[in-house]
């Protein structure tokens, strides 16, 4: 009997956003006490149900304080499925990340939390009843894989700046192959930014811009929002990149000589709002760090 095929999945988990290939969607996990009125977004595991992705959670200490990021992960599995990159049913090796700073100590755990005994994990997701078996789980550094493909094109010095929503992280590359000493993790955020825009709305205002608009706002340089919010908007994204640029100066990094690759979820304001360069690019895309994971587990297999 022919071995069924093991499929590779690579899942980004975000303090803002899961990102899987093909899906971004919200971090958020709600329990519900009863079975709630509509299906979309419902997950059920273990007889519970659960909102998935309908907000944002808090940032947490520890991504494996409790099962919030292993509900989004079985999420994350049934809207791939839903596209059709794996089948229902299908052997899954998952691609997965952490920061540069918690790479090395907490890798083993988060592989662990996700790879449980249990397999194969079988949930109900938007009505449909889902069963994976989860091979294996492959863990590499966030800022690495965003760039893992191109690798071999790097030619000289590189710095591969990962803004994410909690960390920036500081990768230096030198002919293709990453320095390790020289890799940092620093704790400015995209969502320490969202905030003090809302802050700052509320103080000058008398009302806060939800968060929605700003990230919005953000994504999409078009948003037709009324003129003072957008000003307000502009002026604390301005001041976030400058404070991203003195970050890598006050470190050392010489931003002038090096090819410097903006990715994350921050690479959209950078290119709106920083310096540019041509020694300075970007990788837009929020998936790439999830496509990265997909494509380094399947280049390991």
């Amino acid at each position: 009997m022919e071995e069924k095929r093991i499929y590779y999945v690579g899942i980004d988990h975000g303090n803002h956003l899961m990102k899987s290939t093909n899906h971004v969607f919200e971090n958020g996990v709600e329990r519900l006490a009863t079975k709630p009125t509509f299906s979309a977004n419902t997950l059920i595991f273990e007889g519970v149900f659960y909102k998935i992705g309908e907000k944002r959670n808090s940032v947490k200490d520890s991504k494996l304080a409790d099962d919030d990021y292993y509900l989004l992960t079985l999420a994350a599995l049934a809207k791939e499925c839903q596209s059709g990159s794996i089948p229902n049913g299908a052997r899954v090796v998952l691609g997965v990340g952490l920061p540069l700073k918690h790479f090395a100590t907490v890798r083993k755990a988060f592989v662990k939390y996700l790879k449980r005994e249990q397999q194969p994990v079988k949930f109900r997701y938007e009505d449909v009843q889902y069963s994976f078996t989860i091979e294996n789980v492959l863990a590499f550094p966030q800022c690495y894989a965003a760039v893992a493909d191109k690798l071999g094109d790097m030619k000289g010095e590189y710095l591969i700046v990962d803004v994410g929503s909690w960390t920036i992280d500081i990768m230096h590359v030198k002919d293709g192959v990453p320095v390790e000493s020289k890799c940092e993790t620093f704790t400015e955020s995209m969502v320490s930014v969202i905030q003090e825009i809302k802050g700052k709305s509320s103080e000058k205002f008398g009302k806060e811009i939800p968060e929605s608009i700003i990230i919005d706002y953000i994504s999409n340089a078009n948003c037709n929002y009324p003129e003072k919010y957008t000003r307000l908007m502009d002026e604390a994204l301005e001041a976030f990149v400058k404070r991203v640029e003195g970050i890598l100066k006050e470190n050392g990094h010489d931003t002038e000589f090096a090819n410097i690759i903006y990715v994350g979820g921050g690479a959209k304001v950078m290119a709106a709002y920083g310096r540019h360069s041509d020694n300075i690019s970007y990788v837009t895309d929020v998936r790439a760090n999830a496509r990265g994971y997909e494509y380094l587990a399947g280049q390991i297999a």
